[in-house]
């Protein structure tokens, strides 16, 4: 049994997030895990935005609000929503990522990275003249 092996290896630290003046803490305990993997089927598809990127941002969104439950129990999809924008999405993308290399073993970590993320899908910013 790979995958337990795999889950028997998570840890229980958290990312910092700050956006404006608070701070927030981005964990992927086993609880945000089972959540995942019940939205989309298995963890891998949660974290694959390769297939569908027009659904790339509202992914994001969940995978960011699963990941704020361990440290911030009730905020909704909505709140974590309003927290990012274009401006700061990488930042999020940022922290997912690093949230999901700190909790996963590192051969989970390092297929991750070689996903696509919803960054990967934005239009290119043109320089404003």
């Amino acid at each position: 049994m790979a995958d337990s092996n795999k889950l028997s290896k998570l840890q229980k630290k958290s990312i910092k997030i700050e956006v404006d003046e608070d701070t927030f803490y981005l964990r992927y305990d086993l609880n945000a895990l089972v959540a995942l993997e019940e939205a989309y089927g298995d963890i891998e598809q949660a974290f694959d935005f390769d297939e569908k990127p027009e659904g790339a941002i509202g992914k994001l969104r969940k995978v960011l609000h699963t990941g704020l439950q361990a440290n911030h129990k009730g905020i909704s999809e909505e709140e974590v929503g309003a927290l990012f924008t274009m401006e700061n999405l990488a930042d999020f993308q940022e922290a997912v990522g690093k949230a999901m290399n700190t909790a996963m073993p590192e051969e989970v970590a390092d297929e991750a990275k070689k996903r696509k993320t919803p960054k990967d899908h934005l239009p290119k910013k043109t320089p404003a003249k």
